[in-house]
C-alpha cells in the first residue's frame, strides 16, 4: 500500500469515528450542541484530507461507483456541517433536533457509510 493511501485510510477512519460519535449523540439526545458541531467539523476536515490523499495516491478516476458515492457522501456531510453551524451559532446553546434535520442526518450518514464500506471493500481487494 502506498504511504499516501495509508495516511488517507487513517484520516477517513478518524472521520468515521468523529461522525459516528457526533451523529449518534445528536440522534439519541434529539438535540445538537456546539460540541457535536465541533466533532462534525473536525470530521469534515479529516475527510477532506483523506480524499485528497487518496486522490493523489489512486490511479482510478472519480467516476467509479465508489468515487461517485464518496463524492456524494462528502458533499452531504459538508452540507450537514454548514447547516449545523447555521443552527447553533445564533444561540450558542443546545438546540432541539428538527425533524427535517434528523432526516438529513440519517440519509447523509447512511450514504457516507455506504461510501466508506465500498472504499474499504475496494481497498481490501487490492491487498
Amino acid at each position: 500500500m502506498k504511504p499516501i493511501i495509508l495516511v488517507g485510510t487513517i484520516a477517513i477512519t478518524l472521520s468515521l469515528i468523529l461522525y459516528s460519535i457526533a451523529i449518534i449523540t445528536i440522534l439519541l439526545k434529539k438535540e445538537i450542541t456546539i460540541k457535536d458541531v465541533i466533532l462534525l467539523t473536525v470530521g469534515i476536515v479529516s475527510e477532506i484530507s483523506a480524499v485528497a490523499c487518496m486522490a493523489m495516491g489512486s490511479s482510478k478516476p472519480i467516476t467509479t461507483p465508489h468515487g461517485l458515492t464518496g463524492l456524494a457522501g462528502l458533499l452531504i456531510m459538508v452540507f450537514i456541517v454548514i447547516n449545523s453551524w447555521k443552527t447553533i451559532l445564533p444561540s450558542k446553546e443546545t438546540i432541539q433536533l428538527q425533524p427535517r434535520f434528523k432526516k438529513l442526518l440519517w440519509v447523509g450518514y447512511g450514504i457516507w457509510i455506504v461510501a466508506f464500506l465500498s472504499g474499504a471493500a475496494e481497498g481490501m481487494r487490492q491487498v
